[in-house]
């Protein structure tokens, strides 16, 4: 299980690209160190004291009642962030690091660059976000579909024969209240500092909550505490936690993907009802032409419409079918194909009314029809990677509006 807490890393780490700033308090309760260590020790969801839940991206608040704050490292970048932890329901939220140095502490949703996911252990994940508008501030929530189709985490179950081994390496935390001992995977370089009540030779892991590689990790040998991952010259570490109880109302938020499908629905109407009119012109000279211009753009609207219910289909975080729906919704090989015939209909007509521009047309032809090419074959090369072709696909699209000549 823990070996594969990096692809859940690369995950979660893509948050950090939205930065922000957020400040004071919520309640924490004020206890004794013994009471302290005791509280922080608890992870009834995990130990069978309480079931996980699964949520609804806009329903009941969500309650936290530890948080955790990280130093980490990971390449050249240095940050501090915030996750909170509901040990009961199994859930975690996760603050993106302050733009103005150390973490964001507070979850406030009344912020105008607000950004908070939570996700639980049922397989939910939700990424809200606050965005100005022209009437103030929208209040989206990003699912990926996760409310039907839960995302199965990386780090939900454990490769057989996957072991951790106990080193010999010892280091304190929280204010030297924590020793946690090292343990490793055979053959793995990554490094795990875990504090519990016994360290045994070898922990079998079953159950994690947590982020980033840190967090409550539940093993046949009893519950223990990941309090740094180390990978090479990286990390991520808890650098304090704290017993709290601060909620989040998810209630105004509205799911982004239900706007996305109402307008995809929408511009399909209005494509189907261009392709009618489209197909009463096509008359006189240059039939063929026009005719081969209407087909196309019924099939890509036939197209359209089967996308968008692929999309609806699976999560959008490791379902590749799913993914490359919503790819392909916006796949710039269709927008060469539609061009060349364009082109074609316009040599056509060129042809028929002496226009001495057929040189240039074929010019533009030429380069369309070499560029649907390079395209066919980046979608066979990166036939498991679709957003892959697709960014270079869109880079050769962008390249050919630079290039291809202009035709009077």
């Amino acid at each position: 299980m823990m070996r594969r807490l990096l692809i859940g890393c690369c995950f979660l780490f893509s948050i950090w690209s939205d930065l922000y700033a957020q400040n004071p308090p919520p309640r924490r309760d004020t206890i004794h160190f013994a009471q302290w260590r005791q509280e922080i020790t608890r992870a009834p969801v995990l130990t069978g004291g309480s079931q996980p839940i699964i949520i609804v991206p806009n329903g009941q608040p969500y309650c936290f009642d530890k948080q955790l704050y990280l130093k980490m490292k990971v390449g050249r970048m240095d940050a501090e962030q915030s996750i909170y932890l509901d040990t009961h329901n199994g859930l975690t939220g996760i603050l993106p690091p302050s733009s103005h140095g150390g973490a964001v502490l507070e979850i406030m949703p009344e912020l105008e660059n607000f950004t908070f996911t939570v996700m639980s252990l049922k397989g939910n994940v939700y990424m809200y976000k606050n965005q100005k508008s022209k009437n103030g501030i929208d209040h989206w929530v990003h699912t990926g579909n996760t409310q039907n189709f839960l995302y199965q985490s990386p780090t939900a179950t454990r490769p057989a024969g996957a072991d951790m081994m106990r080193k010999s390496e010892m280091r304190a935390y929280c204010d030297n209240k924590i020793n946690a001992r090292a343990y490793r995977y055979d053959g793995s370089v990554n490094t795990f500092f875990i504090y519990g009540d016994r360290f045994p030779d070898k922990l079998h892991p079953l159950k994690f909550l947590g982020a980033f590689g840190v967090g409550y990790m539940y093993c046949e040998e009893g519950l223990y505490l990941i309090m740094e991952m180390n990978f090479g010259a990286n990390y991520v570490r808890i650098g304090s936690m704290e017993n709290v109880h601060n909620c989040f109302n998810p209630a105004p938020f509205k799911v982004q993907e239900d706007a996305f499908i109402a307008k995809q629905h929408q511009e399909i109407q209005e494509e189907q009802a261009d392709v009618a009119r489209k197909q009463e012109q096509v008359t006189g000279e240059c039939r063929a032409e026009k005719q081969a211009i209407v087909d196309f753009k019924r099939a890509l609207n036939q197209k359209h419409e089967e996308l968008v219910r692929k999309s609806q289909q699976g999560n959008l975080y490791h379902d590749s079918a799913a993914q490359r729906a919503m790819i392909n919704m916006m796949d710039p090989l269709d927008q060469v194909r539609e061009s060349i015939l364009n082109i074609k209909l316009n040599i056509c007509m060129s042809h028929r009314h002496g226009g001495n521009a057929v040189s240039c047309l074929r010019e533009q032809l030429s380069a369309l029809q070499d560029a649907e090419t390079r395209m066919m074959a980046l979608d066979q090369q990166y036939a498991t990677q679709p957003a892959i072709a697709s960014a270079k696909k869109g880079k050769i699209w962008w390249d050919l509006q630079n290039t291809l000549p202009i035709c009077n």
